[in-house]
């Protein structure tokens, strides 16, 4: 069951789609909606005589604390008229990471949203952060949501990126409330040359089964990669059969600091049409 909401405003162009999706989720589900807007600072170095920071810096923290206090109170007049449980949060990033922040305000709901991050463009480096920070630490399922797309809350048809792995079984959990609220579910498991016929059968039917049980009707499909792309073999299936939701794993690893994707993952978030909910 969907009963908190969480989205973080990032400051790039992809935001309006990621609140209207949200919007539209909250409405949906009858769920509550949390907006995060960020302040984020500029760290000023400390002084060795013990001065107080330059006047000037001091003068821009006051200067984006207001822009901050005035987006929040935009955002405010835009969901008093949408009819949902809501609020806005207003936090300021000065010494930590507006990423991790973000992450951790996402531990209180049970879906974050996010702009996903178009391939190519001037804002997706700031917006694959953000969603490498609600991926990997927030311990939540994460909603992708592309420029132009439009959220079906809730879906009546979703495909679910299925190998069995613990990623995408995450996923396939953390995407209940969303499979029990739609009319037909495709599991969708891109094949390859590995195994046997009878071992690939048996990973689509024991999922199949297992949804089952949740009173979900289940479409198991096998698909051949487009082109060798598992993620393509993926979105072609979803425009084909109408899909308004993908599920999928998230994979990736760390590197000291540094969140590595894995190329599914990757493809999935920079070029899907659809909204993608990650899990990992």
């Amino acid at each position: 069951m969907i009963k908190d909401l969480f989205l973080p405003m990032t400051g790039a162009p992809g935001d309006d789609a990621a609140l209207a999706a949200a919007v539209q989720l909250a409405s949906g589900f009858n769920a509550h909606l949390a907006v995060l807007e960020m302040v984020n600072l500029p760290l000023t170095l400390a002084n060795p005589w013990g001065f107080p920071p330059e006047p000037s810096v001091l003068a821009l923290h006051e200067e984006l604390r207001k822009a901050g206090q005035q987006n929040a109170s935009r955002l405010r007049t835009y969901l008093e008229k949408e009819g949902i449980s809501w609020e806005v949060r207003l936090d300021e990033a000065l010494a930590e990471d507006p990423t991790h922040i973000a992450a951790l305000h996402a531990r209180f709901s049970d879906v974050a949203c996010v702009a996903a991050p178009p391939q190519g463009d001037r804002d997706s480096g700031l917006l694959r952060e953000y969603f490498h920070a609600l991926l990997f630490e927030s311990g939540r399922p994460v909603l992708a949501v592309p420029a132009h797309a439009v959220v079906q809350a809730p879906p009546s048809h979703i495909v679910i990126a299925w190998h069995p792995t613990e990623e995408a079984s995450r996923a396939l959990n953390d995407a209940l409330p969303f499979m029990t609220a739609a009319t037909t579910v495709d599991v969708v498991h891109v094949t390859g040359n590995e195994g046997k016929r009878e071992e690939r059968e048996r990973i689509g039917l024991d999922i199949g089964i297992h949804l089952a049980r949740h009173g979900i009707e289940v479409n198991v499909v096998s698909r051949p990669p487009v082109a060798e792309s598992v993620a393509l073999s993926l979105l072609r299936h979803a425009r084909a059969s109408g899909a308004q939701l993908i599920v999928a794993g998230g994979y990736g690893h760390s590197r000291a600091r540094e969140w590595l994707l894995g190329g599914v993952t990757r493809e999935l978030l920079h070029t899907s049409h659809l909204p993608v909910l990650f899990a990992h």
